[in-house]
């Protein structure tokens, strides 16, 4: 009896020593499992990566160019602070106003490493440049050779005679002062007229200007005309227009687009003269050209022609 006691005893020890051996070898089998071990032969990120990046503004204030001058980084995710993103090295990148926008650059490695940056982005509108006040020549037209308003050629034969010179012109000067007498200006007769009136006698005053793209401005200038006796279809009349472009050649300036058309009809007799101003916006070119010419079957008189900023 106390022989069989003593090895069921000898088993209960041995079959606890099992069960803690068993609980041992799970609770370690376990703690492997939770462990992230790293790959065999694995080393260290050593150069993990770096972000970094500059922004440049663009002819167009609102687009920037993003530079990406990260280190260590094979992927990158871009978040420009209004809503837009993009995963583009360096990418460019259209705001939608003035502003402050923070802008953040996410850098990444194959090894799932990741660093960021975030910088202002301020973009603000730059004052716009004054507009060009061009210089027209001979405007007042007291230069009695008359070649600042000639036209190259004109390859149809007709005359390169811009108008006829006339000691008529308006009694005032340039700059809008009164003058003492009547002073010099442009002239047109029935024999020099243009439209309905063309022939190769016709004169047309034309003269090339350059002006500040897509600013608004005035062209103005002072007209008389003699008599308007319905002999004229139409009306005695000057037609002062601007053009888009330069041009040589007669024929294609009188073709071409018109940016302004005026027509000045008012007969108020010899040496009374009527303002006319007329505001267009320069085309993106910024090249216009002052086109003149008049029709009548007495005489009809320009006078001061000006072209300025429509802000002055």
């Amino acid at each position: 009896m106390k022989k069989t006691q003593t090895l069921i005893t000898a088993n209960l020890k041995r079959f606890k020593s099992v069960f803690a051996l068993s609980i041992v070898l799970l609770t370690a089998q376990s703690c492997v499992e939770e462990l992230e071990l790293p790959e065999a032969g694995s080393l260290p990120d050593l150069t993990p990566p770096s972000a970094s990046f500059s922004a440049v503004e663009s002819q167009n204030y609102l687009i920037y160019n993003f530079s990406n001058t990260s280190q260590s980084a094979t992927t990158y995710a871009w978040d420009f602070g209004d809503g837009g993103t993009s995963t583009e090295v360096e990418p460019e990148h259209e705001f939608s106003g003035e502003g402050t926008y923070s802008v953040t650059l996410r850098a990444s490695d194959n090894l799932g490493v990741s660093n960021s940056i975030t910088k202002d982005v301020v973009v603000v509108e730059p004052p716009q440049p004054p507009a060009i006040n061009p210089d027209i020549l001979n405007g007042d037209f007291e230069d009695s050779s008359y070649d600042a308003w000639k036209i190259d050629s004109w390859s149809d034969g007709t005359t390169r005679n811009p108008y006829n010179g006339s000691s008529d012109g308006e009694p005032m000067l340039y700059d809008g002062t009164s003058a003492d007498s009547k002073t010099r200006g442009a002239k047109w007769t029935n024999s020099t007229s243009a439209a309905h009136l063309r022939s190769a006698s016709s004169r047309h005053a034309y003269q090339a200007v350059t002006v500040s793209p897509e600013r608004d401005y005035i062209l103005e200038y002072s007209y008389a005309i003699k008599n308007d006796r319905d002999d004229v279809t139409g009306g005695d009349r000057v037609e002062v227009q601007i053009l888009d472009g330069h041009f040589t050649d007669g024929v294609n300036a009188e073709a071409s687009t018109r940016i302004v058309s005026t027509v000045g009809d008012v007969a108020l007799g010899k040496g009374n003269f009527t303002l006319v101003r007329a505001p267009f916006t320069a085309p993106s070119t910024g090249l216009i050209s002052i086109w003149m010419f008049g029709v009548t079957a007495e005489d009809a008189y320009i006078d001061n022609v000006k072209i300025y900023p429509a802000e002055d």
